[in-house]
């Protein structure tokens, strides 16, 4: 059963991360093998083709091998694409994990503030915000285990990078909230790091699909700080108690 509060789009079907679809490539050739041979295809198109194959593979290939033990070898198979194209899409292993992720964390950042929007109370979009993260996160535990579990070993740029996408949720949890001055200035960058353990620890215990049921314990982590017990369980009494 859907989680009360929890946006759902017009099929009430979790939406899918797919790179082809981002590339707007045709359906009977997004991802697919292109024709061995002459195929007349243009080149550009291709480059595209194999770009986004590579990338979804190196989403596969990461949960069964892991950023320091993934090879390109890994990565070219998993994708049927040629060491030599490859490299003419990328400079190595990072620049592709760095590629992939920086897509992946793109589409989920938009999918959250797409979700939100409009909505006028600070405590409704953390509400809505955090269970349409861990919808769409459940719906893409290849997502989850990129962004929570792998971009932390990745090295310092994909740090980085992951960093920057907390300081954008970090600041929607800042903004129009209740003032509380004896509150931390840092303290949503801090619950924000939280979360994303939280979010780890159901990827690596084979959960990550279940994660919509950690949407109560999830919304209360991030409001009680500001707002207090009563009030938040008063706002989240349509949630189920499931963490």
């Amino acid at each position: 059963m859907p989680v009360s509060g929890v946006p759902r789009s017009a099929s009430d079907e979790p939406e899918r991360f797919q790179p082809d679809a981002l590339g707007g490539l045709p359906a009977e050739l997004a991802l697919a093998r292109l024709p061995a041979g002459r195929h007349g295809l243009p080149r550009e198109f291709v480059a595209h083709n194999q770009r986004l194959r590579l990338v979804a593979a190196m989403l596969r290939v990461l949960p069964a091998h892991g950023y320091p033990t993934l090879t390109i070898g890994h990565i070219t198979s998993e994708a049927g694409v040629s060491r030599a194209a490859f490299y003419q899409q990328f400079a190595g292993k990072e620049e592709c994990f760095l590629t992939t992720y920086d897509l992946a964390s793109e589409w989920f950042c938009e999918q959250v503030e797409r979700a939100v929007v409009g909505e006028e109370d600070w405590r409704d979009r953390i509400r809505l915000g955090a269970a349409e993260a861990l919808r769409l996160l459940g719906a893409n535990p290849l997502v989850a285990h990129l962004m929570a579990v792998e971009a932390p070993q990745a090295g310092r740029v994909a740090r980085e990078r992951q960093q920057g996408m907390l300081d954008r949720f970090a600041a929607a949890l800042r903004a129009d909230h209740p003032g509380r001055p004896e509150l931390q200035d840092d303290l949503a960058d801090l619950l924000l790091g939280g979360v994303v353990a939280l979010i780890a620890r159901y990827v690596d215990s084979d959960r990550a699909e279940r994660l919509p049921e950690a949407t109560r314990a999830l919304v209360e982590y991030l409001l009680i700080p500001y707002i207090g017990g009563e009030e938040t369980s008063a706002l989240l009494a349509g949630l189920p108690e499931v963490g």
